[in-house]
């Protein structure tokens, strides 16, 4: 019984070294931490030193070292894809319409420094969210006022997204923002307008119908007039075919024998006589 409480001391130091050294190692873990920061794959970090300002060594991917209260901010160097929802312009012919837009873009590496000390230590979303969604609804704004309310319907709708993206393009290429890939959704008109393409549409449609009528009564016309002529030139041909001569052969022979003495005509029909039977017989 008195070596126990001994090896209970020593028990219960040990258990404590244990927990001392646990603790340690977290807070080391914790502290360490504080120093390392990891740059996600496609990204690059611009580092902000509150007493050496903004470093123009940026971070590729991977784990790094840095200060205590340096603060890093992301940006991304590969494609990244953004929406827009309800994005309302007006068309050359004074329609308002609400289209939804959707583009790539991406940031140049040698540029992140530049949009940093543009935009601050803000998350990328946040210029999606505010400047380039204003950039993209000028772009817009000046796209679509060239192209009627049709066709951002019909098949010059590529062609504004085209006008659209070099417009936004132009305006943020010098931050460094690369678009790419830029596309319009179905716009979505008020609805007089909506009425009035309706009517449109509808108009379009007859006349399309019209014009294939048209076309069908055009064929027909030129099919008869070809039966037609075919039909004169076989006659004109059978015409020419038929002399006085193979008519006579032909009445000769069905000629029963018997001498008729007139037609219906009161004329006599001439049958021609061999000569050489003539002769002999007188």
């Amino acid at each position: 019984m008195e070596n126990v409480t001994p090896i209970k001391k020593k028990n219960n130091r040990k258990i404590i070294g244990g927990i001392i050294i646990a603790v340690a190692l977290a807070a080391g873990i914790v502290i360490l931490s504080l120093f390392i920061k990891q740059i996600p794959n496609g990204y690059v970090g611009v580092v902000y030193s509150p007493n050496g300002g903004v470093q123009e060594e940026t971070l590729t991917q991977g784990w790094h070292l840095v200060g205590l209260f340096d603060k890093v901010t992301e940006y991304p160097i590969r494609m990244q894809t953004v929406d827009y929802k309800d994005i309302q312009v007006a068309t050359s012919d004074g329609k308002n319409v609400t289209i939804d837009f959707a583009f790539t873009y991406s940031v140049q590496p040698d540029k992140v420094v530049d949009v940093f000390n543009k935009f601050g230590p803000i998350p990328v979303e946040e210029i999606e969210a505010s400047y380039l969604r204003t950039r993209l609804w000028d772009a817009g704004r000046k796209a679509i006022s060239k192209f009627s309310v049709i066709d951002t319907y019909g098949e010059r709708s590529s062609e504004a997204a085209v006008e659209v993206q070099n417009i936004f393009s132009e305006d943020i290429k010098d931050l460094g923002f690369i678009v790419e890939n830029l596309t319009l959704g179905v716009p979505q008109p008020d609805e007089s307008t909506q009425a009035a393409i309706d009517k449109r549409v509808e108009a379009s449609q007859e006349l399309e119908r019209k014009q294939i009528e048209l076309q069908i009564a055009e064929a027909e016309a030129q099919k008869k007039k070809i039966e037609a002529q075919a039909i004169s030139e076989y006659n004109e041909i059978i015409k020419q075919s038929i002399s006085q001569e193979v008519i006579q052969n032909k009445w000769i022979e069905k000629w029963d024998g018997k001498m008729p003495l007139a037609t219906g005509s009161n004329q006599l029909i001439e049958i021609p006589v061999n000569q050489t039977t003539t002769n002999t017989g007188n």
